[in-house]
C-alpha cells in the first residue's frame, strides 16, 4: 500500500495523513489511521476512487446544517463509506456570536482564545469525536469547511494522545493555509460573505483563513494548565480510557 502525506486529489488540496510525526514513546505516528481534509465537495469518481483505495471506511463532517445541505459531502451515500455528520456548532456559534446576522469577524480575538472557548463549550462533541475515532475501522477521514479549525482540533488531539511534540502538533495546524490557498477563489462560495470585499472577492488576507501557529500554543498551554495533560482534559469530555488507548495504539501500536 503506497501511503501520502497529502493526497494527491483534484478537487481537494488539503486532504492530508497523520502519519509520519515523532513521539514522544519514541515511534512515528502510523500513515493510514486518520486522514484530515477540508469538505470533500463535488469530488469526480477518480477522487473517491482514491479515497476508497486508500482505505476511507469512515467519514465524520463537522459541518453545520447548512453548509451539509447546500454543499453536501461526496463521501455521503458511497457504498464501503460510512459517512457521519457530527456538527461541533452552527455557522454563527463558530466564534460565541448568536445567529443575529451580524459579521461575526468584527469581534474577532484571535483563533487561540476561540479554541479554548470551543472545546469548554463542547466537550460532548469531543467525546463524540474520540469514540468515532477509537471505533474506525482502517481510514478514518474528518473534515470541516477548510479543514483548519474544527478539523484542526480533533487532529490536534488525536496526535497529543499518541505522544505528538506540540512543536509538531503546531506544524500539522499551521500547514493548512498553504496548502488551501491555491483554492481561496473556488472555496469561496461555500464561505460566509465576511469574507468578501464589496465587489464580491475573497479577502485572501482575512483573518479567518489564518492558521497561526501561537493559537495551537495558546490552546495547549491552557489545556496544560487547567488540566496538566491532554488526558486529563479528555476525561472532563468523558472521553474513556479506553478509546484513548485505542486511539494511541492505532497510530503508534
Amino acid at each position: 500500500m503506497k501511503y501520502y502525506k497529502r493526497l494527491p486529489l483534484k478537487k481537494m488540496s488539503n486532504c492530508r495523513d497523520l502519519g509520519g510525526y515523532p513521539t514522544k514513546y519514541g515511534k512515528f505516528t502510523n500513515y493510514g489511521v486518520f486522514v484530515r481534509s477540508e469538505a470533500p465537495v463535488e469530488l469526480g469518481e477518480s477522487d473517491i476512487t482514491l479515497l476508497k483505495d486508500y482505505g476511507i471506511t469512515k467519514s465524520l463532517d463537522f459541518r453545520g446544517d447548512s453548509d451539509t445541505t447546500i454543499f453536501p459531502s461526496s463521501l455521503r451515500n458511497i457504498e464501503g463509506i460510512e459517512y457521519i455528520h457530527m456538527p461541533m456548532f452552527g455557522r454563527a456559534d463558530a466564534i460565541g456570536f448568536e445567529d443575529n446576522g451580524e459579521d461575526p469577524s468584527k469581534n474577532f480575538t484571535g483563533w487561540g482564545k476561540s479554541y479554548i472557548q470551543w472545546i469548554e463549550i463542547y466537550k460532548g462533541w469531543i467525546r463524540d469525536v474520540m469514540s468515532e475515532f477509537a471505533s474506525a475501522d482502517k481510514v478514518c477521514q474528518f473534515n470541516c469547511n477548510a479543514g483548519k479549525d474544527r478539523t484542526g482540533i480533533a487532529g490536534a488531539f488525536a496526535l497529543a494522545v499518541a505522544g505528538v511534540e506540540l512543536s509538531d502538533i503546531a506544524f500539522d495546524y499551521c500547514i493548512s493555509r498553504a496548502m488551501l490557498k491555491p483554492r481561496f477563489p473556488e472555496l469561496s462560495k461555500q464561505w460566509g460573505d465576511y469574507l468578501k470585499d464589496e465587489d464580491g472577492k475573497l479577502i485572501t488576507n482575512h483573518p479567518f483563513l489564518y492558521t497561526p501557529k501561537d493559537a495551537m500554543e495558546q490552546l495547549f498551554k491552557y489545556i496544560n494548565k487547567e488540566y496538566k495533560n491532554i488526558e486529563n482534559f479528555l476525561y472532563s469530555c468523558d472521553v474513556s480510557d479506553r478509546d484513548i488507548i485505542t486511539i494511541r495504539q492505532k497510530l503508534i501500536g
